[in-house]
């Protein structure tokens, strides 16, 4: 499958079967994280997971949004370590953890899982219940898993602002 066909086919999975995600899955998830790029190369990314029910019902707990994954990731990043905008002061470390969470999902995809980014969680209630030290900002959480079987895309999934909308080549003043 190239590219293209993967990213359109990828979709926000809101139902997950009761499958166990397979240890070699994981790893070559987690793989695809290392191997993200970030600015200046300088990883200041922490990802947690888990697998184990007791760990999942307790993440669960944090957001509303509940699709029985059998597979979750918490991904922070340390703003000690990220990189700064000389000129604006902007951490690097949302938009790095964006990209790893990214190329996370997509080698989700490629291996047959599901995913969902899910941003509707409460921070305090994961750093309550898991040890994820205080310099580790929580960016995201993702869940993933086999699909459901009545896992489908969202009506929207196919809905695309038209061309112009959207780009426009750069000006000068």
């Amino acid at each position: 499958m190239d590219f293209l066909e993967l990213a359109k086919n990828r979709y926000s999975v809101r139902e997950f079967s009761g499958k166990k995600v397979e240890k070699e899955k994981i790893l070559k998830i987690l793989e695809s994280a290392k191997i993200a790029p970030t600015a200046k190369n300088k990883q200041p990314i922490k990802i947690y997971y888990c697998t184990d029910d007791e760990k999942l019902k307790l993440l669960n707990e944090s957001s509303p949004c509940e699709y029985n994954a059998q597979l979750m990731f918490v991904i922070t990043y340390n703003l000690d370590e990220c990189w700064y905008n000389e000129h604006s002061g902007i951490p690097s470390g949302i938009v790095d953890a964006t990209i790893v969470a990214t190329q996370m999902v997509l080698e989700a995809e490629d291996l047959g899982l599901g995913s969902v980014y899910i941003g509707a969680f409460d921070p305090e209630i994961v750093t309550k219940n898991f040890e994820i030290p205080e310099k580790n900002k929580i960016a995201m959480l993702l869940f993933m898993g086999y699909k459901g079987e009545n896992a489908m895309p969202s009506p929207m999934h196919e809905e695309y602002k038209k061309d112009e909308e959207l780009f426009e080549e750069l000006k000068i003043r």
